[in-house]
């Protein structure tokens, strides 16, 4: 293995964080292995400092901004604004430096209905599979007055220019989400 991506969030981040990532760093280091970690904006102020210069680089979970989790308050789990503004808060406030930021990107989306009702959760590829005009918007509006949002191959674009000025990379959340061919959105980051 090259090392050990840490994905502890929410309240899984406690008093003992610190001195764990510091630990499980020394002994890493010295076997030239990396650490990393996933990390959200969400619950920046459980991050100390202290752990996250021991990171060989952070992905910033830049996604799930709404979700299954408050389906009476939907929209976009994942804007440009969103991307934009963690990096900024990542490199300029907390001084992780921009190579050690990746930007994370999700190939699945969320869909929202009428009060009461669950959200649904589609892989990107289940989304242009169902939904061929899906490349024209990341946002569509589907029977039962329910919508759905997403990121499409424009916004993907976009965000990996964004990454490209403003950290070290992209990371994707999940592969297996991805749609083939014409439709693929790793072909539109390797293109970018």
């Amino acid at each position: 293995l090259d090392g050990i991506d840490v994905d502890l969030e929410g309240d899984d981040i406690d008093r003992n964080y610190a001195d764990f990532i510091t630990e499980l760093s020394d002994s890493l280091k010295s076997r030239n292995k990396l650490i990393t970690a996933a990390i959200a904006t969400a619950y920046k102020d459980e991050l100390p400092d202290k752990a996250l210069r021991k990171f060989d680089f952070v992905n910033v979970m830049s996604y799930d901004n709404k979700g299954p989790w408050q389906p009476d308050d939907p929209g976009d789990h994942s804007p440009y604004s969103m991307a934009f503004e963690d990096l900024v808060y990542w490199h300029k406030i907390r001084a992780v430096p921009k190579k050690k930021l990746v930007l994370g990107l999700p190939f699945y989306g969320y869909g929202f209905g009428p009060k009461d009702s669950p959200v649904i959760s589609m892989d990107y590829k289940q989304i242009v599979s169902l939904y061929p005009n899906a490349q024209v918007s990341d946002t569509l509006t589907l029977s039962g007055n329910r919508t759905l949002y997403f990121n499409n191959r424009d916004m993907i674009k976009r965000k990996t220019l964004l990454a490209l000025q403003n950290a070290g990379g992209v990371m994707i959340w999940q592969l297996q989400g991805d749609a083939e061919g014409e439709n693929s959105l790793l072909e539109v980051i390797d293109e970018t």
